[in-house]
C-alpha cells in the first residue's frame, strides 16, 4: 500500500451531486487508507471506526483494524474522513480528501490521542469543554508545500475560537510562542460546532487559504492552511460570458446541471447551453436567490457550492474555501453588479 499523507494542501470538488438514493451521480470510485497516530505516523493496533462527512448518500466503509475502503464514492468530490479508535484517541476529522476520476489508494488519516491532547491542554492552560472542538492547523507555503514558519499568532484567527496556540518542531506544546515553529502547526481551542475557516480583514498582511472545515463538538478537526505573504487580492471588472461561464464547465458542474442532469432535475438550473441562456437561468428565473445582489455571498451559485454544517441539499463541495479564485470571480462579479457583460 502506498501512503500519502492528507496534510498536502487545501483540496476542491468540480462535482455538483445532490442527494440521489440511487447511488452516487457520476461514477463510483474506491478511497482506501489507514488510520494512525497524529504524532508517531504509526499505525493504530486494534479496531478503529471511520465515518465519512459531505458525501450524500453516505458511501460504504470497510475497516480492518487500522487499515479501511471506502467505496461509492462520486467521481470528482470532496470529504473528510472521520477516524476513531476509543479509548485511546480521540475522533478525529481529517483534512479534505480529493478524488477526480481515478481511486485513490494509501492515504494516511491522522487521529489525536487522548494522551497528546491532556499533554497540550495542561502545557497551554485550558480546559476544552465538551460543547466544542478542537482544530490542528498545518501552515504550509503555497509554493513548496512546505510548513511556514514565522507566521503570528495575531494573523491566525478563527471565529469564535480561543487564540492560536503553536507546537514547536516535535509537535510539543510550545505555550510561549507568539508565531509558528519549523512544524508550522498551529491548535486553536474552543471551537463552535459547525464549520471553520479563517477571517481575513482588509489590512491583512497574509492570504490563508484553508478547507472550509467540519468541527463537531468534543471532535479534534485537522487541516492545512495555504499562507501566502501579502493581503487577498480581488480581480476587478469581472466579465460574465469570458471569466463567470466558463467556470461552470471547468468545476465540472455543467456535468449535473444540464438537460439530463441531476442539477437540473432536482435544482432547475440548467447551465450547459450559452452564457446568455445561463445568464437568464441564474439572475431571471429566480430572482434575488441564485444571485442577490443585496448580500453576494448569500447568492446559491455561491453558497450552495460551499461546505456548510448541517449540509444543505447540494452537499458537494466546489469551492473548498472563501478564496478559491473561482469563488472570487463569481463574488466580484455579483458585487459588481451581475451585468450580463
Amino acid at each position: 500500500m502506498r501512503l500519502h499523507t492528507l496534510f498536502a494542501g487545501v483540496l476542491v470538488i468540480v462535482g455538483c451531486d445532490f442527494e440521489d438514493s440511487s447511488g452516487p451521480v457520476g461514477g463510483a470510485l474506491t478511497v482506501s487508507g489507514r488510520v494512525v497516530d497524529f504524532k508517531t505516523g504509526a499505525p493504530l493496533d486494534g479496531a478503529t471506526s471511520v465515518t465519512t462527512s459531505g458525501l450524500v448518500p453516505a458511501p460504504k466503509v470497510i475497516t480492518e483494524g487500522s487499515d479501511f475502503t471506502i467505496t461509492q464514492v462520486p467521481e470528482n468530490s470532496a470529504f473528510q474522513v472521520l477516524a476513531a479508535a476509543p479509548p485511546t484517541h480521540r475522533a478525529t476529522f481529517s483534512s479534505t480528501v480529493e478524488v477526480t476520476r481515478s481511486d485513490l489508494d494509501g492515504i494516511m488519516t491522522p487521529v489525536v490521542s487522548e494522551a497528546l491532547l491532556a499533554q497540550l491542554s495542561a502545557a497551554f492552560a485550558v480546559t476544552p469543554t465538551a460543547a466544542k472542538g478542537v482544530l490542528f492547523v498545518r501552515l504550509t507555503d503555497p509554493a513548496t508545500g512546505q510548513p511556514k514558519a514565522g507566521i503570528p499568532a495575531s494573523s491566525l484567527v478563527i471565529n469564535g475560537a480561543m487564540p492560536a496556540r503553536f507546537l514547536d518542531a516535535n509537535l510539543a506544546a510550545a505555550p510561549g510562542a507568539t508565531a509558528s515553529s519549523a512544524s508550522g502547526w498551529a491548535v486553536f481551542f474552543e471551537v463552535p460546532a459547525g464549520t471553520a475557516a479563517f477571517t481575513q480583514s482588509a489590512t491583512a498582511t497574509y492570504t490563508l487559504d484553508m478547507a472550509t472545515s467540519a468541527i463537531n463538538a468534543g471532535v479534534v478537526t485537522i487541516a492545512d492552511a495555504r499562507v501566502a505573504n501579502g493581503g487577498l487580492v480581488l480581480p476587478t471588472n469581472v466579465s460574465f460570458a469570458t471569466t463567470v461561464y466558463p467556470i461552470f464547465a471547468n468545476r465540472g458542474c455543467v456535468a449535473c446541471h444540464s438537460g439530463g442532469g441531476v442539477g437540473m432535475e432536482l435544482g432547475g438550473l440548467k447551465l450547459d447551453s450559452s452564457p446568455n441562456a445561463a445568464y437568464k437561468e441564474l439572475l431571471l428565473e429566480k430572482p434575488n436567490t441564485r444571485v442577490q445582489l443585496g448580500n453576494p455571498e448569500a447568492s446559491t451559485v455561491l453558497r450552495y457550492p460551499s461546505k456548510e454544517e448541517p449540509p444543505d441539499r447540494h452537499p458537494n463541495i466546489t469551492f473548498a474555501s472563501a478564496v478559491d479564485p473561482d469563488y472570487l470571480k463569481i463574488l466580484v462579479w455579483i458585487r459588481e453588479g451581475a451585468r450580463d457583460n
